[in-house]
């Protein structure tokens, strides 16, 4: 499989449209002097069909017994990863859906309420669930032994070969936020587990351990300690991959049973072998969103920073877990423009989670989302048959962020790569012909002479 490969500065830049604000106090993610970063793929499209295909964009097959370790989400809650999104990649892989009990008061605090919140989710419609510490618990060692000097997990996690960390990434009102470094050190850890996490090591007494949560950034560095155990657990990282779903962005956990709703939009899916990279780059996505009114940031901005959330991965990296240095690997265009071509389409656009399919003929589809829905163009991928200028001019007006096309002629391909769009074509020609292909395409004629994105637009419209 072909992937475009886009550095992660220039996807923040063309996801906000503007150079990235400055007003957060996250630490930005480091420049990599040795020319070594690791890769991070990335779809925008939140769906069944496309977590199996960032499952598989990672190149490491899951084999013997597998865990996919997930948030079972607490009950009155509504933001967890759904069993029909998530069912398709369980099944692929026949795996096993793990959890563990929680160290707070709730519905999940003992094996028998947890059971039946995970029925009342439907998670036992779609497979095999297990409550890893229903029946105790066991260390696993740490590398940094900074707070914590083992890691207590659930003992059923013996039971596995592998292990899909799939996370669904958002805010938390202790952590921050959390992602597949949470979800492999708390998510992994037995009741008594969490509670030696959650107090930096003081206490393992889920009931005693909430006076002890003084120590932030103790508490940071050790599920940073945690998470590298469990990675090193499963071979050193060897048999284990990482997925985080970048949607309902609320403030609060899934552990929250009535979480405040998300005030921003959807961003997509992402897949690493490297945790690190992974939850790296999608703070970096949500500090460089481009908010807009009633679909904004600021509030998971300020819950991270007043958390100082960042430290998690710091840490993290510190101690050896990952790299803070990436590479997004963008996985949309190939698999989008052969869905265009096998269902006859002629264009299709994906955009915060979203795909709309479109099969009008020449660029009238794009004028309309130009007027009638401009953010489904800004930041979207677009797959479009061909590409004259007419058409390059709408997306550069639109603020699309790639294109992927069978055919694009020579001044349509300037234009949009002159706005900092990437182009990725089968077939480049000097001009787009007509139906009869006895001259040029007479939409484009009538744009030979205007010099600009903007003249070309108000030439189509009239």
């Amino acid at each position: 499989m072909k992937h475009y490969i886009l550095p992660v500065a220039a996807l923040l830049l063309l996801l906000s449209g503007c150079h990235p604000k400055t007003s957060s106090t996250a630490t930005p993610s480091p420049i990599d002097t040795t020319g070594e970063k690791s890769i991070v793929y990335m779809t925008q499209e939140i769906s069944p069909e496309a977590l199996v295909r960032i499952y598989d964009a990672l190149g490491r097959e899951a084999t013997g017994r597998v865990a996919v370790k997930i948030s079972t989400g607490e009950a009155g809650g509504h933001n967890y990863l759904k069993p029909a999104l998530i069912e398709q990649l369980v099944k692929k892989v026949d795996g096993t859906i793990v959890e563990c009990n929680t160290a707070y008061k709730g519905k999940r605090d003992s094996s028998k309420e947890h059971w039946k919140t995970i029925k009342d989710h439907g998670f036992l419609d779609i497979a095999q669930v297990d409550i890893m510490d229903e029946a105790g618990d066991f260390q696993i060692p740490v590398k940094d032994s900074t707070w914590i000097h083992y890691d207590r997990v659930g003992t059923h996690l013996k039971n596995y070969d592998y292990m899909i960390n799939l996370a669904h990434f958002k805010g938390h009102a202790m952590g921050g936020f959390g992602g597949v470094l949470k979800n492999q050190s708390i998510g992994v850890a037995s009741a008594n587990g969490k509670a030696y996490i959650h107090s930096a090591g003081v206490t393992e007494d889920p009931v005693t351990c909430w006076l002890h949560t003084g120590n932030q950034d103790g508490f940071l560095e050790s599920m940073a300690a945690a998470a590298q155990a469990v990675h090193m657990y499963f071979g050193n990282g060897e048999r284990i991959v990482y997925i985080n779903v970048v949607n309902n962005l609320s403030v609060d956990c899934d552990c929250d049973s009535h979480p405040a709703d998300p005030e921003m939009a959807d961003i997509g899916i992402l897949a690493s072998l490297d945790p690190v990279a992974l939850d790296q780059a999608c703070v970096d996505l949500v500090f460089n969103y481009p908010s807009t009114q009633g679909d904004d940031a600021k509030a998971l901005i300020e819950r991270i920073n007043s958390r100082h959330g960042i430290h998690t991965i710091e840490h993290a990296a510190k101690i050896g877990l990952g790299s803070r240095a990436y590479t997004i690997v963008n996985i949309d265009g190939e698999e989008m423009l052969s869905r265009l071509n096998n269902e006859s389409l002629s264009l299709l656009v994906r955009n915060k989670g979203i795909t709309t399919s479109h099969d009008d003929r020449g660029v009238n589809d794009l004028l309309q989302l130009l007027s009638d829905s401009p953010e489904r163009l800004k930041g979207a991928v677009v797959a479009d048959k061909m590409v004259g200028k007419a058409a390059a001019a709408i997306m550069v007006v639109g603020g699309i962020k790639e294109l992927h096309t069978n055919l694009i002629c020579t001044p349509a391909k300037q234009m949009l790569e002159n706005a900092g769009i990437k182009v990725v074509a089968n077939e480049e020609v000097e001009m787009i012909l007509n139906r009869d292909k006895t001259g040029q395409c007479p939409i484009d004629s009538k744009l030979n002479n205007a010099q600009t994105a903007e003249e070309c637009v108000n030439i189509l419209k009239g």
